[in-house]
């Protein structure tokens, strides 16, 4: 409750006596004055109350106002405070800028310690030119400031720039995504046919030699791996270990072909890896799906999922074909099931529709209709090739009653219902097909496709299929398609015409270049049931023939043939414009048909400003060693090389010279020699081996290689045993250093002008100073690589230099260029 001042309580206390006194004025007489000044008492008592009572609530007023005005001082400075300490001490880089020419106007304390500079009248170009370029076109976004990770949010309508430092957050997302779990599969292919010849000892000692190869390779990155059993293991790792098999890409692939190739063993390798941020379970049916498309791409490779994408990784050789007849029956007779599961049978190939894709696709027709299903193959003439069109034209005017399995695109879409199958031929990718709209709409009704193909498997391919047949070791489609017809069902009879069978001669002949690539026992196999249907090879052959402008050149480049020795055909190509390379092989084949000659060769120029050579023999001569002499490869009596940087004439003098030391009988004579350098298809350095005494004076000649005397054979041994000790010795010296290296970057101080230009750019040398006097490391030139082009650092900002230390040994320089 309020207190009542005295000064109130007197005013009252005179009112009420006023008051008394003047009631008691009507009982009692009193003089009018005495009333008069009783009445002006109470007034003047009133007014005092009144105007007492308005000074006081007027003071608290101005009291409240005060008090009001002290707070609110109060908080500004505590405002004005916490926004100087954030400006100058919280860790928040905050620059302004002048929106006409980017200049920096002024920055806080903590946006300078971010680029070690003073910032005043620099532009951000001076610092990092990408980041020049995102001010100027981003509002937010992430970027590496001097080793370290900012975000940077633009507030355009004030011109400032907010950097905050996101670096833990990064590093932790970095952790996170490193032990992100990776597993698969690595899978020896044919393995078991591989060893089922040997005794049990023999196989037993290639299982542990195998087994020791990949235990080796899983202990050099850490991995676990586990054998589901002598042909399948598991493997698993994380995310980190996985980077580092990629750097070195795959190399288990290589080793095992390397000991296989050895031991003369047909086992390939096939590995399927996932990397997820998933459960086993989803990781492991993604590893399984790679290893599959591993294989079918012909095995020797490994397939990694990763990201969101598919990479492939090998591939060098090319996978063994080894027919299994109880995996073709299983195949046959999954195709026989999806063929009587529908209603009718729609056989679809690619655009620019060959041999091959005609021909099977015609023989899928002929399986499904011995089936009594409706069946058509979709054709179009402006989607064929030449022989195909010929093909085609011969059909229409000599073999009608093959027309009716032909339709349009138009007509196999009508004709598609819940029960259609649709077996895609030599193709497995959509856009690839004649028209992708047949594809779409029975994928869209029922997902009934088929696919089977000869070719090499990517992530495009089809994955809406209810049958996959893929087996890239086969000459061609019609291989596959032949194959299967061994398993038909003994009450059913595939009618397959002497004209047909001609057709599908032909699209082995097409795939094949005339049997010269890619075939094995299983296609003379196949050929011989072709034969036997009644394919005529001379008919098939019509459709080979060339175009006259082409017969033309050639005739014209056979008619100056350089019988050289009289036993080798050089012919040459000297026009202006390149020609490519199966035109060469096309001479080459010409040559060889010639009895004089041992073997033929044609030299020319091909496109990329390359020199080639094709050559060829019938088994007298092996072109692939001549071939490899100069840097190329092949097979016995067919190989070929590509040569840059020479000339026709050169190249001939070259080939010339090979073919005087073969011809001079040397070749005759086994010899063993030691190699002093790597030679592709032979041997490394230091590696004994026996091969012919001219190849052998060749590489004697040219500095790779020595005679393999008992003298240079022990003292190989013990420069191999000491040259191990100190590379050993050396390879852990660069290790350590490498670890000293990325440590800690350096910081190199260089003056800087107004606009931020250095005076004159980092030079190796002053890289080399500083990483003595900072790493007391000592750069030797001879031993060591800096991958660091002349001007490359120009400008203020931080840089990654790549310092090659040994073959297996590579550090990474942090240099920080600040301003002095």
């Amino acid at each position: 409750m309020k207190k009542v001042r005295a000064v109130d309580l007197i005013a009252i206390i005179i009112g009420v006596l006023c008051l008394i006194i003047f009631g008691i004025s009507f009982f009692v007489y009193i003089n009018i004055y005495i009333i008069y000044g009783v009445l002006f008492v109470l007034g003047i008592s009133i007014t005092m109350i009144i105007y007492i009572h308005y000074v006081d609530k007027l003071k608290n007023k101005i009291d409240w106002q005060s008090e009001r005005i002290k707070l609110s001082n109060s908080i500004s400075y505590r405002v004005k405070v916490a926004g100087e300490k954030s400006f100058n001490e919280m860790p928040l880089g905050i620059v302004i800028f002048n929106s006409g020419d980017y200049h920096i106007e002024w920055a806080n304390p903590y946006a300078k310690n971010i680029f070690q500079s003073t910032l005043i009248e620099r532009k951000f170009e001076n610092f990092d030119e990408r980041l020049g370029k995102l001010i100027r076109t981003s509002d937010n976004f992430n970027i590496d400031i001097y080793g370290k990770e900012y975000n940077v949010e633009i507030i355009r309508s004030d011109n400032i720039i907010f950097f905050t430092d996101k670096t833990d957050f990064k590093e932790l997302e970095k952790k996170y995504e490193n032990r992100t779990q990776a597993a698969g599969i690595l899978n020896l292919d044919n393995y078991d046919q591989a060893l089922s010849g040997m005794d049990a000892q023999r196989a037993n000692e290639v299982n542990g030699d195998i087994i020791g190869i990949i235990k080796t390779w899983s202990a050099k990155y850490g991995i676990y791996n586990r054998g589901y059993s002598d042909k399948q293991y598991l493997i698993i790792m994380d995310r980190e270990q996985l980077e580092r098999v990629k750097i070195d890409e795959f190399d288990i692939i290589d080793e095992i072909n390397e000991y296989c190739n050895k031991e003369n063993l047909r086992i390939t390798v096939s590995i399927g890896i996932s990397c997820l941020d998933k459960g086993i379970i989803d990781i492991m049916t993604k590893a399984e799906e790679m290893l599959n498309m591993a294989f079918n791409r012909g095995g020797n490779q490994a397939v990694l999922f990763m990201d969101g994408r598919s990479t492939y990784y090998g591939g060098k050789v090319a996978g063994h074909n080894t027919y299994e007849p109880v995996g073709v029956r299983l195949r046959f007779e999954e195709l026989r099931d999806a063929i009587l599961d529908s209603d009718r049978v729609i056989v679809m190939a690619h655009k620019d529709t060959d041999a091959d894709a005609f021909a099977s696709s015609l023989a899928f027709v002929k399986l499904a209709r011995t089936y009594k299903k409706e069946a058509y193959m979709v054709f179009s003439e402006k989607s064929a090739d030449d022989t195909v069109n010929a093909v085609y034209n011969d059909i229409v005017s000599e073999h009608i009653n093959l027309i009716d399995l032909f339709i349009t695109p138009s007509k196999a879409i009508s004709l598609i219902t819940k029960d259609t199958l649709l077996i895609l031929s030599d193709v497995q990718y959509a856009d690839l097909l004649i028209d992708s709209r047949v594809f779409e709409k029975v994928k869209n009704k029922n997902k009934k496709v088929a696919i089977i193909d000869h070719h090499r498997s990517t992530d495009r391919a089809i994955k809406e299929y209810c049958y996959f047949y893929n087996n890239t070791a086969a000459s061609s489609t019609v291989e596959l398609i032949i194959e299967m017809l061994d398993f038909i069902d003994e009450n059913v009879q595939v009618e397959i015409s002497n004209y047909e069978a001609i057709v599908m001669l032909l699209g082995i002949l097409v795939d094949t270049t005339n049997l010269m690539y890619r075939t094995s026992e299983q296609t003379f196999i196949v050929i011989a049931k072709l034969q036997r249907l009644g394919a005529d090879m001379s008919y098939a052959q019509k459709y080979l023939r060339e175009k006259f402008e082409n017969y033309s050149k050639k005739v014209q480049i056979l008619s100056n043939v350089d019988r050289y020795r009289n036993k080798y055909g050089i012919a040459i190509y000297d026009g202006i414009d390149p020609v490519p390379r199966q035109f060469l092989a096309k001479i080459a084949d010409n040559l060889i048909q010639v009895d004089t000659f041992m073997a033929g060769f044609c030299i020319g120029k091909i496109p990329n400003d390359e020199i080639g050579i094709s050559a060829r023999s019938l088994g007298e001569e092996n072109v692939q060693v001549i071939m490899e002499i100069l840097g190329g490869g092949g097979h016995f009596n067919n190989a070929a090389v590509q040569l840059k940087d020479t000339t026709i004439e050169e190249t001939v003098r070259e080939l010339k010279s090979i073919l005087d030391d073969i011809d001079e009988g040397k070749d005759k004579e086994i010899v063993k020699v030691i190699l002093t350098q790597d030679v592709k298809g032979k041997g490394k350095r230091g590696d004994i081996i026996e091969i012919n005494n001219g190849y052998a004076n060749h590489l004697i000649r040219t500095n790779v290689a020595i005679i393999a005397s008992p003298d240079n054979i022990n003292e190989l041994k013990r420069q191999n045993e000491t040259d191990k000790r100190q590379a050993a010795e050396y390879l852990e010296q660069m290790k350590a250093l490498k670890e000293k290296i990325e440590k800690d970057s350096i910081t190199i101080k260089v003056k800087v002008g107004r606009e931020g230009k250095l005076f004159g750019g980092v030079s190796t040398k002053t890289i080399i100073d500083e990483l003595k006097n900072q790493k007391n490391v000592i750069y030797d030139k001879k031993k060591m690589q800096m991958d660091l082009k002349e001007k490359e650092i120009d400008s203020l900002g931080i840089y990654d230099i790549n310092i090659k230390l040994h073959k297996e040994v590579t550090a990474k320089l942090t240099i920080k260029v600040v301003e002095m």
